[in-house]
C-alpha cells in the first residue's frame, strides 16, 4: 500500500501535473506574460529560452500585441531576468514598445502579483501566461487569484528527468505559494 502511495506521489503527480500543463491552450489576450527562470549572466538558461521562444511564437501569430516579461534580480551586479528576457525578444524583432518589464519579483507569487498590478495600471485584463508545463497549473491558479482572465501556454520539452524533478518540486510549492499569497494579502 505504501509503495503504491509513494509511486502515486513521486511519479503520478509530477507526470500528471506536466501533462495538464501541456494541455492548456492560449486564447487571444491583451498581453503575453512570460515568467522568468534561470539566467546565465546575460543569457537565458534552457528553460527560459524555451519560454521566450514559445512567447515569441505566440506574439508573431497575433495572440497579443505586447509581451510582459516578469523576473527580478537575483544577485547585485547581474541583470534581472526581465532585462535578459527583454533583450532576447528585442534582438528577435519585438519592438521596444512591445516589451514591458516587471523586474522586482523574486518568485512565482510575486511574478503574478506584480504583473497583475502592471496590467491593471494599463487597463489590461486578459493574459496568456507562458511558462514550463509543470509550472503552468500553479501559475494560472495564482493569476486567477490576482484577478486576471488568464489562459496558458507551455513549450514542448524532451527533458523527462528535468520535468519530473521540477514537477515534484511543485508539490510543496503550491503550499508555499498559498501561504505567501495569504501573507501578502494581509499586509495590504
Amino acid at each position: 500500500m505504501w509503495a503504491a502511495l509513494a509511486a502515486a506521489v513521486f511519479i503520478g503527480f509530477p507526470l500528471g501535473l506536466n501533462m495538464r500543463g501541456v494541455l492548456y491552450r492560449p486564447r487571444p489576450a491583451d498581453v503575453l506574460l512570460i515568467l522568468g527562470a534561470k539566467i546565465k549572466g546575460t543569457e537565458p538558461g534552457a528553460a527560459l529560452r524555451a519560454r521566450l521562444e514559445a512567447g515569441l511564437d505566440l506574439y508573431r501569430r497575433g495572440y497579443a500585441p505586447r509581451i510582459l516579461v516578469s523576473g527580478g534580480q537575483r544577485r547585485p551586479g547581474v541583470p534581472s531576468e526581465a532585462d535578459v528576457m527583454a533583450d532576447y525578444l528585442r534582438v528577435r524583432g519585438v519592438p521596444p514598445r512591445g516589451v514591458i518589464l516587471e523586474d522586482l519579483s523574486s518568485d512565482t507569487v510575486e511574478n503574478l502579483l506584480f504583473s497583475s498590478r502592471l496590467m491593471k495600471i494599463h487597463g489590461w485584463r486578459r493574459a496568456v501566461v507562458v511558462t514550463s508545463a509543470y509550472h503552468l497549473p500553479r501559475a494560472l491558479w495564482l493569476a486567477r487569484l490576482a484577478g486576471l482572465d488568464a489562459s496558458g501556454y507551455a513549450p514542448a520539452t524532451a527533458d523527462v528527468l528535468g520535468i519530473w524533478m521540477y514537477a515534484l518540486r511543485e508539490i510543496p510549492a503550491f503550499w508555499r505559494s498559498y501561504q505567501k499569497w495569504k501573507w501578502l494579502q494581509g499586509r495590504e
